[in-house]
């Protein structure tokens, strides 16, 4: 894996490719995917449609590492203000979010927008799927290989190896017994 940290013009190119609907047509699809590849070094990554990987929030730790053949699903969102690290053959499903920063609101001011800003970084591990519409919370620190969040899950805890999570908040539903010698 290697870190985003490219050229100019690969994020000019991406910020159009995230933002215009013609990318959507069948015709620019492929230039799309290709356009995320190149501007994330991420080789084999699928991306579909409306699809936002950002550092909502910038910050020291603010860069993004993606494994070989990632899935992006349509309206998924990625804020990699903390750090995010994503293994090989990861499966983000449609309109699921990732978040790594919060503001703090347990104390300071009452207008949260001028409290500070906390940062979390995640690793998601190889073979781990996030599900429709399933939501990473801040302080998540870890989604272990294999691992399932179901879809419409909240999730505020690392999950295990692979694990199955689901629910509003998310907990281990069970763990997924797997054979990978066939």
């Amino acid at each position: 894996m290697s870190t985003s940290g490219p050229p100019r013009l690969s994020k000019l190119c991406y910020m159009v490719a995230r933002t215009l609907s013609a990318f959507g047509l069948p015709g620019l699809r492929a230039l799309r995917t290709r356009i995320y590849r190149w501007h994330f070094r991420a080789p084999a990554m699928h991306v579909s449609d409306r699809v936002m990987v950002v550092a909502a929030h910038r910050s020291a730790s603010a860069a993004i590492a993606f494994g070989r053949g990632v899935e992006l699903g349509a309206d998924s969102y990625i804020d990699y203000s903390g750090g995010v690290e994503i293994g090989d053959r990861v499966a983000v499903s449609e309109g699921a979010k990732v978040f790594t920063h919060n503001h703090v609101v347990r104390s300071g001011h009452s207008d949260w927008h001028r409290n500070p800003i906390e940062f979390s970084p995640l690793r998601i591990e190889r073979e781990a799927w996030i599900g429709a519409c399933a939501v990473v919370l801040p302080r998540v620190r870890r989604i272990g290989r294999g691992a399932v969040v179901g879809a419409g899950a909240v999730l505020a805890e690392d999950v295990a190896d692979y694990a199955v999570y689901a629910g509003n908040p998310a907990r281990e539903v069970y763990r997924r017994t797997v054979d990978d010698a066939g």
